[in-house]
C-alpha cells in the first residue's frame, strides 16, 4: 500500500515539473521574441497575462506550486527579454559597422 502511494506522488511531482518546465521554456522564448521587437514596458501586459495563464492552468494545484510556476516564469520571461535586447543591440551594432564598410567601397 505504501509503494502505490509513493508512486503516485512522485508521478504528481513529475507532472508539476514537467507543467513547470514548459512554463519557463516558453516564458522565456516568448521574452526573446518581445525583446528583440519592443521596449521594456511590453514586459507588463506580457506579466499580467503569463500570471493568467499559470493561474488559470494551475487552479486545481496547491498554491505553493502555482506560486513557484508563476516566479518562474515571471523570471524567464525576464531573462529572455533581456538576451532578446542584447541580440538586438549586438546585431544593430554590427549591421550598422558592416553597412559603412559595404559602402565606403573597402573590403573586411
Amino acid at each position: 500500500m505504501a509503494e502505490g502511494a509513493a508512486n503516485n506522488k512522485v508521478s504528481a511531482l513529475r507532472r508539476e515539473g514537467e507543467e513547470m518546465g514548459v512554463f519557463l521554456v516558453t516564458g522565456a522564448i516568448i521574452g526573446i521574441l518581445l525583446g528583440l521587437r519592443f521596449k521594456v514596458l511590453v514586459l507588463v501586459p506580457a506579466s499580467v497575462l503569463a500570471a493568467v495563464a499559470v493561474i488559470i492552468n494551475g487552479s486545481g494545484e496547491k498554491l505553493s506550486v502555482i506560486v513557484l510556476t508563476l516566479v518562474g516564469t515571471l523570471v524567464s520571461l525576464q531573462v529572455g527579454y533581456v538576451v532578446g535586447s542584447v541580440f538586438r543591440f549586438l546585431t544593430r551594432a554590427y549591421l550598422a559597422a558592416w553597412m559603412r564598410d559595404h559602402r565606403s567601397g573597402t573590403k573586411c
